[in-house]
């Protein structure tokens, strides 16, 4: 018998296995940069809204680092490889995208586009499904991402008026009461999506329960 195809398949699988390690090293990077970006950008939580702008800035390098950390992982993948290896590094997208999703509407108060996905992390969102000739952005972690903003916005209502800007939590109640009824639009077949929206409405009670509690005390209308 011929054991040479027995060295063969052990060739394949040593190769399997260091690819398999080098897209682990570079999920490590992204998120090592992503943490320090999130830890950055939490401080907007401890500012009033005219200061924001001042913490969406220095995470500008963050962001350069999180482009260099994607395309050091794009290109150990083949467009054919893609979805074999996806689940590796979906977490790490997600969360990039998350950061992208919070920093833009804390500088312009409106939802990341997947074009301001695409400007800040030069990878693209597959709205479209189409047939995958590139590392991309899957439309559900762009969407997962967006449901992470739910959380954000609940802890901002709450740190906005700890630090006496109480017309913020009206802003964010008006635009989170938006952006779930656009939710509500999606016929979502993801599981774990669905389950992820269908807590969207605690972080909604939240923020009304903000609200409620200032009118009660006579400091909004």
């Amino acid at each position: 018998m011929d054991v040479q195809v027995f060295v063969d398949l052990q060739d394949r699988l040593d190769q399997e296995s260091t690819l398999r390690e080098d897209i682990k090293g570079a999920i490590t990077e992204l998120n090592k940069t992503c943490r320090l970006a999130s830890a950055k950008l939490a401080k907007a939580h401890s500012v009033p809204k005219s200061q924001t702008k001042e913490v969406t800035d220095t995470i500008k390098p963050q962001f350069e680092t999180i482009r260099q950390n994607i395309n050091a992982l794009s290109s150990l993948i083949q467009p054919v490889t893609f979805y074999k290896y996806h689940d590796m590094w979906s977490n790490a997208i997600q969360s990039a995208c998350s950061l992208v999703v919070f920093a833009v509407y804390l500088d312009d108060a409106r939802l990341a586009t997947p074009s301001d996905i695409q400007a800040y992390l030069s990878c693209r969102v597959n709205t479209d499904n189409a047939d995958v000739t590139e590392f991309i952005i899957t439309l559900e972690e762009y969407l997962n991402a967006i449901v992470s903003l739910f959380s954000e916005l609940s802890r901002l209502a709450v740190n906005s008026v700890i630090v006496g800007d109480i017309q913020r939590p009206q802003e964010i109640s008006t635009f989170a009461s938006e952006l779930y009824a656009g939710f509500q639009l999606l016929n979502l077949k993801n599981d774990n999506l669905r389950r992820r929206f269908d807590s969207i409405k605690y972080d909604i009670k939240k923020i009304e329960e903000v609200q409620y509690d200032l009118r009660v005390r006579g400091l909004i209308s």
